[in-house]
């Protein structure tokens, strides 16, 4: 339905503060963003097509500044506008791990900021001995199949750092929690390489939707 075609208290703004935010659609949140349309649409229609263009609201947390721009009607303050808010949603929804144990709140923001990846990277916490976060890194930036870990180097930084225990996390850009084999193997691998090494593996983490689950 177009705006004009709507009573003024069905309107997105209108409607937002009389019945409060969560009355309203994703397309009339975005709406209100976006503010205007675009030749032949009004607002609602454009912010309709822009979620449908993209996938919905998940497609749309995945899209860079540069792919914006590219859309027609899209320009450089709707898309700053429009990516403000994503990555503020992002950093209010670790609000909540905020009084956690630091490497637990290190779990979920790493879970929460690989939610719309679309290629696979490997992460490593390494702890002291009160499972203090020593240092995070990256420790491979792999594709949408998988990521390739360079072990040797990995045990090399953990050694360097005096760490305790280490704790890995890898993301799956389909969405899957479910551990497959080589996850397993490649878990069980890294343990026993570390114990030679005086170091523990404390888990092995699968991150996708925002969610986490542990390797065997």
């Amino acid at each position: 339905m177009r705006l004009s075609q709507l009573s003024l208290d069905e309107r997105p703004r209108e409607k937002l503060l009389e019945r409060g935010p969560e009355s309203l659609s994703v397309i009339e949140l975005l709406a209100i963003l976006m503010r205007t349309g675009t030749n032949g649409k009004d607002v609602l229609e454009f912010s309709a097509s822009i979620l449908d263009k993209w996938g919905g609201l998940d497609g749309l947390c995945r899209a860079s500044a540069a792919e914006l721009m590219q859309e027609k009607g899209l320009k450089e303050a709707k898309v700053t506008t429009l990516l403000t808010v994503i990555e503020l949603g992002k950093r209010i929804s670790l609000i909540n791990f905020s009084k956690r144990n630091t490497w637990k709140k290190k779990l979920n923001e790493i879970a929460q900021d690989t939610k719309f990846l679309d290629r696979e990277n490997i992460f490593a916490l390494f702890l002291d001995a009160k499972d203090r976060v020593i240092e995070e890194e990256t420790i491979s930036y792999g594709g949408q199949s998988g990521a390739y870990m360079d072990i040797p180097v990995f045990y090399r930084k953990a050694v360097r750092l005096n760490a305790f225990s280490v704790l890995l996390v890898h993301n799956h850009p389909d969405g899957s929690l479910y551990a497959s084999r080589e996850d397993i193997a490649l878990t069980e691998n890294i343990r026993q390489g570390l114990k030679i090494l005086g170091i523990r593996l404390k888990g092995h983490y699968i991150a996708a939707n925002g969610d986490l689950t542990q390797v065997p």
